[in-house]
């Protein structure tokens, strides 16, 4: 979608909004700014298997009457699940929902201009954030859980610096999609050596049957789970 400026009314007191009424944490908290960022997103059509790292959706026109450029940035989940109804979960470092729990999961990284895809973002972040060996991994089934979700307003960021492998620059914001990849690991995960690193303040295993949405960073991430166990 090429870049152009989508202006966005927000009424005569426009210039007069302070950030911090739409932005909180780095988090855009502003329904009618998540709607229309959203609406962008859907409108790309990037598909389960996007082409680039980040797509440019635009120049929109933040609330307080400043031009900010938007883009979709792509992720992948990894659902790491034993044969006796259990996860591993991380706990999130950073927000979005820091300090709660979340899917070992992270960016799809583009190398000399080619993007990884999602499979081996998610396999990838899995070792990352959890330590699990890549050898078990490699031995392990591995699906996609439902198709790649782009609506999700909980996750519209507003970049803390430029990021590396991106055109995104620091104050620019970016929504996330997702998808998440069920790994089927054999045995009981508790057997098996974890230890958190990279974004992850600590890894757990839990069982699927405990877990409530309200423990959760963010809500889909419980959704995919319930998914991939069969229960939705």
């Amino acid at each position: 979608m090429p870049a152009e400026k989508i202006s966005v009314a927000w009424g005569r007191a426009a210039t007069h909004v302070s950030a911090m009424e739409f932005v909180r944490n780095h988090m855009i908290v502003d329904r009618q700014l998540q709607a229309r960022i959203i609406t962008l997103v859907l409108a790309g059509n990037f598909g389960d298997a996007p082409d680039a790292a980040a797509h440019d959706l635009g120049v929109l026109e933040m609330p307080d009457g400043v031009l900010v450029r938007c883009f979709a940035r792509h992720a992948a989940d990894a659902l790491l699940l034993d044969e006796a109804g259990q996860v591993v979960l991380i706990t999130r470092m950073h927000e979005p929902g820091v300090g709660k729990l979340a899917l070992p999961g992270g960016f799809m990284d583009a190398v000399d201009g080619v993007v990884e895809d999602g499979r081996t973002a998610a396999l990838r972040e899995a070792v990352e954030e959890t330590g699990v060996s890549a050898a078990l991994l490699a031995q392990c089934a591995v699906f996609a859980v439902g198709k790649r979700r782009y609506d999700r307003p909980f996750d519209i960021r507003r970049a803390w610096n430029d990021i590396v492998g991106t055109a995104i620059k620091k104050g620019e914001l970016f929504t996330v999609s997702t998808q998440g990849f069920c790994v089927k690991i054999p045995g009981d995960l508790r057997d098996v050596a974890l230890a958190a690193g990279d974004d992850a303040a600590s890894v757990r295993v839990m069982r699927v049957d405990e877990l409530t949405a309200e423990m959760f960073a963010v809500p889909d991430h419980l959704e995919m789970i319930l998914e991939a166990v069969g229960l939705r």
